[in-house]
């Protein structure tokens, strides 16, 4: 299954979502992250990269240009696709990592963890198996920043400390 990524306007991108998802060879969604509010302890998500929707789907990225080119009025929202040299298919490696931390609901679930000697120490959660790429967690936000970029952006996931 391919994966490609559209930048949308912002308050169009969950139009942009539910039109996509019309189609029964395509999966579209906005990959999110929990967080723990640090007064009230309450969960909330938030998008992990403002304005993108990812999509998945067997089509090849001729076929995917074609039906993008094909939508008329429902392509509006839809500003372009990002590209890294030629494809605009994410990596395989790209592809193994969110299939890693995300979910079913395509969220990356809160994960739990302690600093101990300057280290973050993660408990359970996604992060557990990214603990060495951690390079440094705002207790005030209760996130993790990690070494690790998507298309120039660091990826910052939840962390209850």
């Amino acid at each position: 299954m391919n994966w490609y990524v559209l930048y949308t306007v912002h308050y169009k991108t969950k139009k942009v979502i539910s039109y996509l998802n019309r189609y029964n060879d395509i999966i579209a969604f906005m990959p999110e992250y929990e967080l723990c509010q640090r007064k009230t302890k309450e969960i909330i998500v938030k998008p992990m990269f403002h304005n993108y929707v990812f999509v998945k789907t067997h089509r090849n990225q001729n076929e995917f240009n074609d039906f993008l080119l094909s939508l008329n009025d429902e392509k509006k929202g839809i500003i372009k696709q990002l590209r890294k040299e030629e494809s605009t298919a994410l990596t395989l490696k790209e592809v193994e990592f969110f299939e890693t931390i995300l979910d079913e609901q395509f969220v990356v679930r809160l994960s739990h963890g302690y600093q101990e000697d300057g280290l973050t120490r993660v408990v359970d959660g996604p992060l557990k198996s990214l603990e060495e790429h951690i390079v440094k967690v705002n207790k005030n936000k209760q996130c993790a920043y990690l070494d690790l970029y998507f298309f120039d952006r660091s990826i910052c996931m939840g962390i209850e400390i």
